[in-house]
């Protein structure tokens, strides 16, 4: 329970700033990006201190049955740090470089701003895999934790002939197949390349599933295997999710937070001062 309080707390404290920073003062953005390049050269100084190897488990949770142990991921100590690394740079750098025009840019395009944040997220979770990351922090990078928190940030910044349950729910239908699908196509190609993350389901030859007490057999990297566990819970169960959990946290961002959205006439000069 603890670990997954903690997975939590660390998946928001990521997820949260990431959508709402092209909507933070001009001041406010490059201080943010300042922090993030900063701990990217923290993060940097502690990959250069590390030595040896790190191992790591990788679990998959496919359709209804149990997670399941896909791989075990072994690298450099180090690994993970340069990825962490590489990320905070980019995103710091570009924040502190393209500051105003990049978050002109995004504001008025909410959709576009949440899924790029999550398929970033999504290229970060593989490569913290590969490089064999701390569980806590692989599993806080996902997709998974970030339909909430774009349901409200679509609900708050929506423009109002967009906006409204039925708004909300059709821009989380396509962000949720934007995203899932990403997911998917990364999902066919670790499992075809065996790239040995949790979205190569390559090993996963025999699966037990919920309410059934035969297991289920696949050869590894088939089409019946990428179908069963990859692009029908990509597809099907996992937008369901997102609709639902988006909806949720989208009513009660508005429930507590209406009328949020500044106009582009009280944002403007927030950005002009800001340099």
């Amino acid at each position: 329970m603890t670990s997954l309080l903690l997975t939590v707390a660390l998946a928001l404290a990521l997820a949260v700033p990431m959508h709402w920073w092209p909507r933070l003062p001009a001041a406010q953005r490059r201080r943010l990006s300042l922090a993030t390049s900063l701990a990217g050269l923290g993060f940097l100084v502690a990959a250069l201190r590390s030595e040896g190897l790190r191992e790591s488990a990788l679990t998959s949770l496919v359709l209804v049955g149990p997670a399941t142990l896909t791989a075990h991921a072994s690298a450099s100590a180090s690994l993970y740090y340069y990825v962490l690394t590489g990320f905070c740079l980019l995103l710091g750098f570009t924040g502190l470089i393209l500051s105003d025009p990049l978050a002109r840019w995004l504001r008025p395009r909410p959709l576009l701003s949440s899924v790029a944040v999550a398929w970033l997220v999504t290229i970060a979770r593989l490569l913290l895999e590969k490089s064999a990351a701390p569980a806590l922090l692989v599993e806080a990078v996902g997709v998974t934790w970030l339909a909430p928190v774009a349901g409200a940030y679509l609900a708050l910044t929506l423009p109002p002939e967009r906006n409204g349950p039925t708004g909300l729910l059709r821009e989380l239908l396509r962000y949720a197949y934007l995203v899932r699908g990403f997911v998917a196509l990364v999902g066919v190609a670790a499992t075809r390349l065996e790239l040995g993350s949790h979205y190569d389901v390559s090993p996963l030859t025999e699966v037990a599933v919920a309410f059934s007490d035969t297991p289920w057999l696949f050869d590894p990297g088939s089409w019946a295997q990428l179908f069963w566990l990859t692009l029908l819970p990509q597809l099907v169960i996992w937008p369901a999710f997102t609709l639902l959990a988006g909806m949720a946290a989208g009513a009660v961002a508005l429930l507590f937070v209406p009328g949020a959205e500044p106009t582009p006439g009280r944002d403007a000069p927030a950005d002009a001062q800001g340099g």
